[in-house]
């Protein structure tokens, strides 16, 4: 059985939530001959490969599907020329969708423009608008086998070594990552720090998860003494993502803000208290693991503007039900 799978881009956090859902799949047809493609561009390729190796076939990247009246009317010559017995498209605007339904298939899945082009209808009446992302990609397996999945599956993250030599086991550890993909989504760092500090004063061990963008937060965090874990002599220690995700099981919670570590830990297993600003808390929490903090709902139209204040009184009360 070969399925092609569509998403127009993946950064690390977007990826992130599909890994359940390539894992899941592969389950339902284990013998399938999975390709994955995208408009831009995927980390399921590089960064997130680890946790997708056995899974994938072929990645299909910069595909010439995208949402203008050429891409639909020109051919395609990034698709392999096979019919496939599935298409999932993941995205739902219509010109892409189209353009990717003219590719050959037996069975095609859009929840695009209410199923109009799909194979499947939505029979059990799942929700596919403004839900938790994770549980939007498990309601279209759920419509393609109809059989609806109850509960989604932890992530299967495989072990990584070293660990134990970076962070011993010690209760109280909390990690803080202090960037996301744009800055746009990102607190102030200085508010982190700070909160680091006062963290510290209360005895937890706090420790800073920086991405190869946030190396500029590097010298800082060290000349305050703060344990950086991901980077070794100014480097990073390792790019497998399976590695960052085991440092995360030894915390006991993250703070930060909408951003592609903050999916590593909740995949992990680890509870985030995650700051929101220009995206949609409701998609971008993952039930169960996340408790987020949405600034307009306190009245501030811009991240930047939520005050230091009003973060400490909800950490402080986050905590308790967490390390304390």
């Amino acid at each position: 059985m070969k399925i092609l799978i569509y998403s127009f881009n993946d950064k690390i956090g977007d990826g992130l939530q599909k890994i359940t859902f390539l894992q899941k799949i592969k389950d339902i047809y284990p013998n399938s001959i999975i390709y994955y493609t995208t408009s831009q561009t995927t980390t399921l390729k590089d960064k997130l490969n680890p946790l997708v190796k056995d899974i994938i076939h072929e990645f299909i990247e910069n595909n010439k599907i995208n949402s203008s009246l050429l891409s639909l009317l020109r051919g395609n010559d990034k698709i392999p020329r096979v019919k496939f017995d599935l298409i999932i498209d993941l995205q739902k605007v219509v010109l892409r969708t189209l353009s990717l339904r003219k590719i050959p298939h037996k069975k095609f899945f859009s929840a695009s423009a209410n199923f109009l082009f799909s194979d499947f209808k939505n029979n059990n009446n799942l929700k596919f608008k403004n839900i938790y992302i994770e549980q939007f990609y498990f309601n279209i397996l759920s419509t393609i086998q109809d059989d609806v999945i109850d509960k989604i599956p932890s992530i299967h993250v495989p072990n990584s070594k070293f660990i134990d030599d970076i962070i011993t086991d010690k209760k109280k550890n909390i990690a803080i990552a202090p960037g996301a993909g744009n800055p746009i989504r990102q607190w102030q760092f200085d508010n982190y720090l700070q909160i680091a500090k006062k963290l510290r004063d209360r005895q937890y061990n706090v420790f800073f998860f920086l991405g190869p963008s946030e190396k500029s937060f590097l010298n800082v965090c060290l000349e305050n003494k703060f344990i950086c874990p991901e980077w070794k002599n100014g480097q990073i220690i390792a790019s497998d993502i399976s590695f960052t995700m085991n440092l995360a099981k030894k915390m006991s919670c993250l703070l930060c803000n909408d951003g592609g570590t903050a999916w590593m830990f909740e995949f992990a297993g680890v509870k985030t208290l995650k700051l929101f600003g220009v995206t949609n808390e409701k998609k971008f929490s993952r039930p169960g693991y996340s408790q987020s903090i949405q600034v307009k709902d306190f009245g501030y139209d811009d991240l930047k503007d939520f005050p230091l204040i009003e973060y400490e009184n909800i950490l402080n009360n986050f905590l308790k039900s967490i390390v304390d």
